[in-house]
């Protein structure tokens, strides 16, 4: 019964909304102050760092369109819908970001039916180019 308990604890804590969330200190280029950058296994969001921390956006992996990072600069710019999105980030190396973005659109990419690791699209969308 342990087990069981175990395994009721690990349902209630994949369905806690911060589940498996990173968060990088980020400043966008439109923006006037530091937010916090969520990236999780469907979307990433921003967050503004003042309390109540609302989520002003919400993108999500299957609406990006691409992503590049200008590693002179040490920003990322992601499209989606027709807009691009530039930022630095404050609190990791914009390569650490980059990793975690390609990681997750490879994820949502993979099909279940899928037994063999595209290692080469892997290392595509999360190795990027110095």
């Amino acid at each position: 019964s342990s087990g069981i308990n175990a395994e009721y604890g690990i349902l209630k804590w994949e369905r806690l909304m911060d589940f498996g969330m990173t968060y990088f200190i980020v400043k966008f280029d439109k923006s006037k102050k530091e937010e916090l950058l969520s990236v999780g296994r469907t979307s990433m969001s921003r967050i503004d760092m003042s309390p109540p921390h609302d989520v002003l956006k919400t993108w999500h992996w299957t609406s990006v369109q691409g992503w590049h990072v200008n590693w002179e600069v040490e920003k990322l710019t992601f499209e989606v819908d027709g807009d691009s999105h530039t930022f630095a980030c404050n609190s990791a190396y914009i390569k650490v970001v980059h990793e975690y973005i390609g990681g997750y659109i490879f994820l949502t990419m993979r099909k279940e039916s899928d037994t063999e690791l595209d290692k080469e699209m892997f290392y595509k969308l999360t190795g990027g180019w110095q």
